[in-house]
């Protein structure tokens, strides 16, 4: 170990561990982990008996329209329950409306929040239109692009007007990966967009021509949202794809579940549960899945995944924003209320699968299993908690203590304590 670690966070419980311990960092990274380190580093912090974890995962939400149902009195846009087409046409109106530098300043303050919040990895899903064209997509790359060494954000440039009802759409998804996005994104292929087999098509002839992941939002409900989740592995493996595509919402996967649960499942004449089939072609094309907190719908299999090796994890979806004035990028908020929709998920083991959805399932999503966690030469991004477990902590979901990012304390009490310049 070096003589002098820049950092050493002391009495510190692990996720994994029942005995507290010290870690040192030099370099960015995790040096030591053990009791009693005698070095002093440049920065002690003093865990107390609390958990240290890995910095937690948002792997799905939309920046670029967050907090736009905010600034009057009452929530903007949120006098009564909208659908689905009308949210669209609403969020194509304020993009086409709103001055890049509202966009930018809202983007800012939202990942400033991430990071006190303890959230250093995100996936941000990006407004991409025949209208805008790429423009959102830049501003909110411009605007990570100066928090990039306190927050690791991926782009999926997102057509959500649908890429067969807006022309010009699937050209500036296309134009978007060049401009700063990094994965393909798209929604409901068999009912916005009336054309499930040519969409997905086309969702993954622009990826393979930009050699970019694919995170597509599938809200379509019961068996034509099997359907569209079945068609989206099939054409995963066909195109060489495996572990490559993320499904987010992905509703259809509670009504099967509830189905099955109900007796509703319809098994086929071998007696198996379609749930259970259809896991085992996602397995083949290890699809992964992103569920959100504001919409996760009764009977999510979250364990079922987890138990089966699939993967699932969370996004907070909305912040504020003009579909729905909720959401704070706060994992831990977000886990409690999952604790609370999903039955069975507050016990012990319960809370410990809503845990992986924002830590290591979120890490396998965004491709960063290998870097992720708190071992020797991992990046030191750590969140210094208040309470002694994972369980606690989604609980009480109290403000971290400090949240450092590759070893530099970057927040403190809810606070950032080291901004990007404006």
């Amino acid at each position: 170990m070096n003589d002098s670690p820049e950092t050493v966070v002391r009495n510190a419980y692990l996720p994994e561990r029942d005995a507290v311990v010290d870690i040192a960092v030099a370099d960015g990274r995790i040096e030591a982990i053990r009791p009693g380190i005698a070095t002093t580093g440049e920065t002690e912090l003093d865990a107390e008996g609390a958990l240290v974890s890995p910095g937690l995962i948002d792997a799905h939400v939309h920046l670029d329209m967050a907090l736009s149902a905010t600034g009057d009195r009452l929530p903007r846009n949120n006098e009564e329950w909208t659908g689905r087409i009308d949210a669209i046409e609403r969020t194509a109106a304020y993009f086409a409306d709103t001055e890049k530098a509202e966009i930018a300043a809202n983007v800012r303050e939202v990942a400033n929040r991430a990071i006190a919040n303890g959230v250093l990895h995100l996936r941000a899903h990006t407004y991409v239109d025949s209208v805008v064209g790429t423009s959102v997509v830049e501003t909110v790359a411009e605007v990570l692009e100066a928090f990039d060494d306190r927050l690791d954000a991926e782009i999926v440039a997102f057509p959500q007007r649908g890429i067969r009802r807006d022309e010009g759409s699937a050209d500036a998804l296309n134009a978007a990966l060049d401009a700063g996005a990094d994965l393909v994104g798209g929604l409901d292929p068999a009912t916005l967009n009336d054309d499930r087999e040519g969409v997905i098509g086309t969702w993954f002839d622009i990826a393979k021509e930009h050699d970019a992941d694919v995170d597509v939002h599938i809200h379509e409900r019961g068996e034509t949202g099997m359907g569209t989740l079945e068609r989206l592995a099939g054409e995963a493996v066909d195109r060489g794809y495996e572990d490559r595509v993320t499904a987010s919402h992905a509703y259809a996967l509670a009504d099967a579940a509830t189905a099955s649960e109900d007796g509703d499942a319809n098994p086929d004449d071998s007696g198996d549960d379609p749930l259970d089939a259809a896991m085992e072609t996602f397995d083949a094309a290890d699809l992964r899945f992103v569920t959100c907190y504001g919409s996760t719908r009764r009977g999510m299999p979250v364990r079922e995944f987890h138990d089966g090796g699939l993967v699932m994890a969370h996004g907070t979806d909305q912040v504020r924003d003009l579909w729905r004035p909720r959401g704070n990028v706060n994992a831990l908020e977000a886990m409690g209320v999952e604790s609370i929709k999903l039955d069975g998920y507050s016990t012990n083991s319960g809370l410990g699968h809503l845990w992986r959805l924002i830590t290591t399932e979120g890490a396998t999503v965004l491709g960063r299993e290998d870097s992720y966690g708190i071992e020797p030469g991992t990046p030191a991004d750590l969140v210094v908690h208040r309470t002694p477990s994972p369980q606690w902590a989604i609980l009480e979901r109290a403000d971290p203590r400090y949240v450092l990012k590759e070893g530099r304390v970057v927040a403190t009490d809810g606070t950032i304590t080291d901004a990007p310049a404006n």
